[in-house]
């Protein structure tokens, strides 16, 4: 039986084309949501009045998403700048969508820093921007949250 090493969901990092070092504070959602075609209605009835079902994938609902969540660090913008230039003109942005998505990773790390888990993300946009609620009673730090949207999502680890 071969040894188990558990991987630690603590060591981790995410980069995009151009948008490295940064202090990531948390990955969630890495989400794939499939339909499917052919399973609402029987497909035929044959010999013996048996009915054959036909249930097949047929894509995705939506395009596959991560959410992460970065330290605001004093005079980087970098992600929110990456945001800014794939919003149309009228809503503030720049209006370079096709221009500013970027190819990225998600990597994990065991305990002996070596890379154990690996998805590249391909053509990503961010869908979403999020800044923590400031508050004179909080001892938080300040973060902000991006929905990244890709065109694919894949394992390589």
């Amino acid at each position: 039986m071969p040894e188990l090493k558990p991987i630690p969901t603590s060591r981790f990092y995410v980069e995009f084309d151009g948008i490295t070092q940064k202090l990531i504070k948390s990955v969630t959602e890495v989400k794939f949501t499939g339909q499917t075609a052919g399973h609402e209605k029987p497909l035929a009835s044959t010999k013996s009045g048996k009915t054959l079902w036909q249930s097949t994938s047929s894509g995705f609902e939506e395009n596959p998403n991560v959410t992460f969540e970065a330290f605001v660090v004093e005079g980087d913008m970098d992600f929110y700048n990456w945001m800014k230039g794939t919003m149309p003109k009228s809503e503030g942005g720049d209006g370079k969508w096709s221009s500013n998505r970027k190819n990225g990773s998600i990597v994990a790390y065991d305990s002996e820093d070596q890379e154990i888990l690996r998805w590249n993300l391909t053509n990503c946009w961010i869908k979403t921007y999020k800044v923590s609620d400031f508050s004179s009673e909080s001892k938080d730090l300040a973060v902000e949250t991006y929905e990244i949207v890709a065109e694919e999502i894949l394992r390589v680890i």
